[in-house]
């Protein structure tokens, strides 16, 4: 049986929503329908700040990714790579990937989304 539990976002990191960077202010659980749904206070002012639901702030995350995992893409130092792995640094507010180099099996590095630019390889279907 799949978990139910979610990791929250952390307080003051940086998220994505409705087309800008905000803050976490505050989190709070609240009840809507028969769920408890996850929410976080965006927003640096407090006559500004909304509640916003854990699952929306996620979304906003994958629109903001330009390359899914098994993607191939083109670095300049590495050439092409495949992405292995990406994350949200809250920190930042940016995408960071995880890339496999043509150096060797177990050659990983990270990069920014920003360093990475579109491949002539088409996109695996499946994903």
């Amino acid at each position: 049986m799949a978990s139910s539990r979610i990791t929250p976002f952390p307080l003051y990191g940086w998220v994505p929503f409705r087309g800008n960077l905000y803050q976490i202010t505050r989190g709070e659980v609240f009840r809507g329908d028969r769920l408890y749904n996850l929410g976080r206070y965006v927003g640096e002012r407090y006559d500004e700040r909304v509640l916003v639901n854990h699952w929306e702030l996620l979304e906003n995350m994958e629109e903001l990714a330009s390359y899914r995992i098994g993607d191939h893409a083109r670095h300049a130092a590495f050439g092409t790579v495949v992405v292995v792995k990406r994350c949200w640094r809250f920190s930042e507010g940016r995408i960071i990937y995880h890339i496999s180099t043509s150096t060797g099996p177990a050659a990983r590095e990270r990069c920014w989304q920003e360093q990475l630019s579109a491949c002539a390889h088409a996109r695996d279907p499946l994903h």
